[in-house]
């Protein structure tokens, strides 16, 4: 089983969405997730209607916040 290091719930199976990080033994990814809370999902409200565990969802916001730390951004000034 493909789990992401230091995850309990999350893998990157190639064939399953693309590639995208999902939780374990489903095809929800992390983005689902996200674009869940963003609407004004509580966790739990989240967890329950995807019937994934919570402490996937509180993965799924680690791996995010993990995974923007390494972007770096290149901005430049106009004249």
């Amino acid at each position: 089983m493909p789990l992401l290091r230091g995850y309990k719930y999350l893998e990157i199976i190639p064939e399953r969405r693309s590639g995208r990080p999902t939780v374990r033994d489903t095809r929800v990814t992390v983005d689902d997730i996200l674009e869940m809370l963003a609407a004004g999902w509580k966790p739990e409200e989240v967890a329950e209607d995807l019937e994934i565990p919570l402490e996937a969802i509180y993965e799924a916001l680690r791996y995010a916040a993990e995974s923007l730390k390494k972007i770096i951004v290149i901005a430049e000034t106009s004249s």
